[in-house]
């Protein structure tokens, strides 16, 4: 037990310590530019970013009144830490063989960074309804949520814009695949208890975040209506509803094997996106990446992460991963929307 704490501790330090670098250089290298840069000041803006990023996690599920605020004032700053991060970079690689104006390209890089901030915070409030047709083995009216987050960001309030949208679709089912909670509220949170405004039938698959604060605190905070799907089935007239589990080994993005077998076509509820081996003309459901949510992340998903977004299709199998339904951490969307999915299935 102490050397897997003595591990635990020097793997959190080394993080600590990357963090640190990668903020003072964000900070130090942009305030260069503007030629206001001052080493001391870096320096103490690195450390102390980065401590409050560990005690805005530390606190994420606690009622103290302002850790909701800390929580999303430190995950912003990082989101706007990455796109001046995603031109910063770039740019002292170019001007190692080509040197640049810095003053100027230093006003165009924060202008930039105040523009896509801008554009993100709106647009992380927006939400948008997709109709999307899929071939499935029955006609069927379905409405797929994804990483709703209720918590720090978006509360009770988003949450009845929420269901108010779905219920107006007037779906045959409601396919929730993960995430529900942000993990900066605690699960117990009364802003759960929206969900029971859902008219259709609800089925939930488990996702990272129900794992990290605990599937008991989650399935004490549902309301009844939501009916969790942990590696099991529900049958309908021809076809069945297959809730995939999020197990730890997993890691954060990671897959899972899956023996079971199938007799009849299958929507399968999977938090991460994959492909099983499944009946012909069976779909999965997905969500997980937020379709990048900041940038670059939003260009950089779709190099890095095979089905990062989207419809796919392999053996006969379809796979659809949402770009989620709200945010996580900082209140920000660029390149995509937070989207309500109504699934036209049994046509394409």
């Amino acid at each position: 037990m102490n050397r897997e704490r003595a591990v635990q501790a020097a793997g959190f330090g080394l993080l600590f310590v990357i963090t640190v670098i990668i903020n003072f250089y964000a900070f130090d290298r942009m305030c260069g530019l503007l030629g206001l840069g001052v080493f001391w000041v870096s320096l103490a803006y690195a450390v102390v970013l980065t401590c409050l990023l560990a005690a805005g996690f530390l606190v994420r599920t606690s009622a103290v009144r302002g850790t909701k605020a800390l929580f999303v004032a430190v995950t912003t700053v990082y989101g706007l830490e990455f796109t001046a991060l995603a031109l910063l970079i770039p740019f002292d690689i170019v001007n190692l063989v080509l040197p640049l104006p810095e003053r100027d390209c230093g006003v165009g890089i924060m202008c930039f960074v105040i523009a896509v901030a801008c554009v993100s915070a709106i647009n992380s409030q927006m939400l948008c309804v997709r109709t999307l047709s899929l071939p499935f083995a029955r006609r069927l009216r379905a409405v797929q949520l994804s990483d709703v987050h209720i918590g720090a960001v978006h509360g009770a309030r988003y949450l009845r814009r929420v269901i108010d949208a779905v219920n107006r679709l007037e779906p045959d089912l409601v396919l929730i695949t993960g995430d529900i909670v942000s993990g900066a509220a605690a699960p117990e949170d009364s802003r759960l208890e929206g969900f029971a405004g859902l008219k259709a039938r609800t089925l939930l698959a488990p996702g990272n975040h129900e794992y990290y604060e605990g599937m008991d605190q989650i399935e004490k905070a549902l309301p009844r209506n939501i009916e969790i799907l942990r590696d099991r089935e529900v049958r309908f007239d021809g076809y069945s509803v297959f809730g995939l589990d999020f197990l730890g080994h997993q890691g954060v993005s990671g897959t899972r094997e899956l023996e079971r077998k199938f007799d009849c076509p299958v929507i399968v509820l999977a938090h991460v996106p994959q492909f099983l081996d499944l009946p012909d003309g069976s779909i999965i459901l997905s969500g997980h990446y937020h379709a990048g949510q900041v940038f670059p992340f939003n260009f950089l998903g779709h190099l890095f992460i095979k089905y990062f977004r989207g419809v796919y299709k392999k053996a006969g199998v379809t796979l659809h991963v949402s770009p989620g339904t709200a945010t996580w951490g900082s209140p920000m969307r660029f390149g995509s929307r937070n989207e309500i999915t109504l699934l036209e299935l049994g046509q394409e």
